[in-house]
């Protein structure tokens, strides 16, 4: 009905390449904590919105993984 909004979900590999941080990392951050990842059978993924949000909430703030 075009009223549908578009999802992107960010995989550990985005994650990787945002945070310029290795393969093992990126696991360690989206398996963290608070952090918004969910899984689809073994896939490990996280909304860009609910990253982004994530991202805003902890500004300023040391994340230890």
């Amino acid at each position: 009905d075009g009223n549908e909004k578009q999802i992107t979900l960010l995989t550990p590999k985005d994650i990787q390449s945002i945070f310029k941080c290795g393969r093992k990392k990126s696991y360690e951050i989206m398996n963290s904590k608070g952090f918004p990842s969910f899984r689809i059978n073994t896939s490990l993924y996280v909304e860009e919105s609910e990253f982004r949000q994530w991202i805003a909430r902890n500004k300023g703030k040391t994340v230890i993984v």
